[in-house]
């Protein structure tokens, strides 16, 4: 069985050979392909777009890598008869059985099921464009807004409400992938909900990510943490929550002024030249601004890009990790937070809830309820005895879901099952 998958970026050994490390996204895909590289029963290409001037291939082992000329962003003319032409020629050469397209957020995959003609194809649902646009100004006051506002987003369009409103006019783009290639697959029920809405003839498969064996091989301990830090996700653009954090820390901080919180992710460039000011983003300056009117220049440690590994190891020294989003489908760097067993809170949105429950495996709170989030951390300072309840169980679900959910194995029981239709 021969799979295409259409990504949004390099994976597996294509980014290897050009950045000289593996990637630090798509964990899940990755995880993918180091399974399938031990089974003969199946081959994957994998079709991604750059700024290259012609079609560049790359093989490694049973793997066949592509990227196409484009611009790999929401940009991209999906409706020019280059596009057509260089899917059309993959389709010739490789002849796959199945077409992947992961995730939803890019118009890459529309020339291509265009041009797949008989191929089937199958869309795995990753962030869902709709629910972010609703929620993108993850409550963000009116004050808060106008001070993220810089030279530099006016210039170029990029405020965070025309960016809310980009998301929302990319939702088309989203509805017109699922609906052109009529199977999705999705994690939760959550997330079905949504395209039942959107779309009315698709068919429907589930199958949870896959999460990194480099979590579950790293185990969180009470004697090994470091007490009163605390480890986030990435947090780059608002939805993600950051500011939110930012303002519990501020009480954390009144009962523990020790407190450090570890941002995956490079460091805020300093603004300290025309050029520099010129060039920051509204919400990295809102960051910038609210980190030194409330005091947390101490507080705050960006880790710089992590590895799977590199991920895992940070997680296991804290004494909490924190999702503090305002939406998510299924939020993977939660379930690899679970997986290592430190004590995870988290906002009570999308599919999260399906898996984290509160004062079981996790503590929960309201997304807007900042102050909630201050205390589910001073709580998990003040008592071992809850961090360890919390760890073993975390690590206990993650385990057996991993143990009755092989998403290798579902996803190729779905390829099979719409093979076989």
């Amino acid at each position: 069985m021969k799979v295409l998958w259409i990504v949004n970026k390099p994976i597996g050994a294509l980014h290897e050979k050009l950045f000289g490390k593996k990637s630090t996204g798509g964990l899940w895909m990755e995880a993918m392909l180091e399974r399938s590289r031990r089974d003969q029963s199946i081959s994957i290409v994998i079709v991604n777009i750059s700024l290259v001037k012609e079609v560049q291939k790359y093989v490694f082992k049973n793997e066949m890598y592509y990227t196409i000329p484009g611009t790999p962003d929401s940009t991209y003319d999906y409706k020019s008869k280059l596009a057509h032409e260089y899917w059309r020629e993959i389709f010739k050469t490789e002849k796959p059985d199945l077409i992947e397209l992961w995730g939803t957020e890019l118009p890459f995959g529309i020339p291509a099921l265009e041009e797949a003609g008989n191929i089937p194809s199958v869309v795995y649902v990753q962030g869902i464009l709709d629910s972010i646009g609703r929620y993108y100004q993850a409550g963000l006051t009116a004050e808060e807004l106008r001070k993220s506002r810089t030279f530099r987003d006016v210039i170029t369009g990029s405020t965070i409400k025309k960016i809310q409103k980009g998301y929302l006019k990319r939702a088309v783009i989203e509805t017109k992938l699922a609906s052109m290639s009529k199977n999705i697959i999705v994690e939760n029920q959550w997330a079905e909900s949504y395209y039942m809405r959107m779309c009315h003839d698709i068919r429907v498969f589930k199958c949870p990510l896959s999460i990194s064996e480099a979590f579950s091989s790293v185990e969180w301990s009470v004697d090994k943490m470091q007490r009163h830090t605390i480890m986030c996700s990435a947090a780059n653009y608002p939805i993600k929550g950051l500011h939110m954090l930012l303002k519990a820390l501020t009480i954390v901080k009144i009962h523990y002024p020790n407190v450090k919180l570890f941002v995956p992710g490079t460091p805020l460039r300093p603004v300290n030249s025309i050029k520099s000011w010129m060039k920051q983003n509204g919400y990295d300056k809102l960051i910038h601004s609210m980190i030194t009117e409330l005091g947390l220049k101490d507080v705050i440690l960006y880790t710089g890009r992590l590895t799977a590994e590199g991920m895992a190891k940070k997680m296991s020294e804290v004494n909490a990790f924190v999702m503090c989003s305002a939406i998510e489908n299924h939020s993977s760097t939660l379930k690899e937070a679970m997986s290592v067993g430190v004590p995870c809170v988290a906002s009570y949105v999308g599919g999260v809830p399906e898996y984290a429950h509160n004062r079981e495996n996790c503590l929960l709170y309201r997304f807007e309820d900042y102050e909630h989030l201050a205390l589910n951390l001073i709580n998990l300072f003040r008592s071992q005895d809850l961090c360890k309840k919390l760890s073993i169980q975390s690590r206990f679900d993650m385990k057996k879901s991993c143990e009755q959910n092989d998403f290798y194995q579902i996803s190729k029981d779905i390829y099979r099952a719409i093979l076989n239709r």
